[in-house]
C-alpha cells in the first residue's frame, strides 16, 4: 500500500508544481547588479519539489508495476488535511510571524502526515525552521516578520 500511496503523491506534487510554475511566470526574472532576481528562489523551490517528487515516483515504481488504483480513502483525507493545514499556515503567518507559525506548521503536518516518534517531533521542526531562519536573516539578508 506505501507504494502506491507515494505514487498518488508523486502524482499530486507533479502537478502542484507544475500550477504553481504557470503562477510563477509573471514574476519578474531579473535582479540588479550582482544579486538574483525575485523568481529566482521560487524557481528552485519549484525545482526541489519537483525533483523530489521524480524521486518518489521513481521509487514507488521501482520494484512494482504501475499501481493505477484509486488511493485509499485514508491517505485523500491525509492529503487535504495536510492541504487545509497549508492554508491556515498561510492565513496565520503574517499575524503570529515565521518562527511561531512555521514550527507549529511544521510540528502539526508531521503529525497529520503520520510521524509519531516524538524525537523527530522535537528535534526535526526547530532544526529545520531555525536554520531557514538563520539562511535567510543572516546569509541572505532578508527579513523575515
Amino acid at each position: 500500500m506505501r507504494r502506491n500511496s507515494d505514487f498518488w503523491l508523486s502524482l499530486g506534487l507533479l502537478g502542484f508544481s507544475a500550477l504553481v510554475a504557470a503562477w510563477t511566470l509573471d514574476v519578474p526574472s531579473g535582479g540588479t547588479g550582482g544579486t538574483l532576481g525575485p523568481s529566482f528562489l521560487p524557481w528552485l523551490m519549484l525545482a526541489g519539489i519537483a525533483l523530489g517528487a521524480l524521486g518518489l515516483l521513481w521509487r514507488s515504481q521501482r520494484h512494482a508495476e504501475m499501481s493505477a488504483e484509486a488511493p485509499a480513502v485514508r491517505m485523500l483525507l491525509k492529503l487535504g488535511g495536510f492541504l487545509l493545514l497549508m492554508l491556515v499556515y498561510a492565513v496565520a503567518y503574517e499575524p503570529s510571524g515565521y518562527l511561531v507559525s512555521s514550527l507549529v506548521f511544521f510540528v502539526v503536518a508531521l503529525l497529520v502526515l503520520g510521524e509519531r516518534r516524538w524525537l523527530q517531533l522535537l528535534l526535526v521542526p526547530p532544526g529545520v525552521v531555525g536554520g531557514v531562519y538563520v539562511v535567510f536573516t543572516q546569509v541572505m539578508k532578508v527579513y523575515l516578520p
